[in-house]
């Protein structure tokens, strides 16, 4: 117990800010989970991509030495489904894409020189649209439709340099569980 206390004593000793006022990071990730898509019916998933940006606006002291960082950046995500079914013994199936466009806000919550940890919110638009693949006739149309979304999260990036880090975000987004890589521009 006493040689944990010094350990975390020494390391924030040396603490650094890994996010703060002014910093930029890009981020690119994979998800698992799709949100866009479930139901019996639907199958085929593929993984989901992500990338978003933030910039550090505003420092907001917590205490001591620690502060917490206010940030403002763009969400873009896309994910793939198949929505199918066997009737009367054709393969009929729709493929779905969701498009999603937005702004994100996080409050980052800074306690380890490595370590970035964070909540956000975020609001946009999605288009999705459907093409039918089927074998059979379908009486249902193509189609393409726009509409709201947002959500929340919490994630933490992990440095192992200045400018690179390992992330995962988990919530409401694209998919449910979203891993990747940061990178921090300034």
């Amino acid at each position: 117990m006493l040689m944990t206390a010094m350990v975390v004593l020494l390391a924030m000793a040396g603490f650094t800010q890994v996010f703060e006022k002014g910093s930029q990071v890009i981020n690119l990730d994979m998800g698992f989970g799709n949100t866009s898509y479930f139901g019996s019916y639907y199958s085929g998933f593929l993984p989901s991509f992500s990338g978003s940006y933030e910039y550090g606006i505003v420092e907001i002291p917590m205490g001591s030495e620690l502060t917490g960082v206010v940030s403002a950046g763009a969400y873009l995500g896309m994910s793939l489904a198949k929505y199918g079914y066997s009737n009367w013994g054709n393969d009929d199936y729709y493929l779905t894409s969701d498009f999603v466009i937005g702004a994100r806000g996080n409050y980052h919550f800074i306690f380890h020189e490595k370590l970035d940890t964070y909540a956000g919110v975020w609001f946009g638009v999605s288009i999705e649209s459907s093409k039918w693949k089927g074998d059979g006739s379908d009486p249902n149309v193509d189609y393409t439709s726009t509409g709201p979304t947002g959500g929340a999260y919490v994630g933490a990036r992990w440095y192992f340099s200045d400018n690179f880090a390992v992330n995962a975000e988990l919530g409401y987004l694209i998919s449910v569980l979203n891993v990747g890589v940061s990178f921090k521009i300034k």
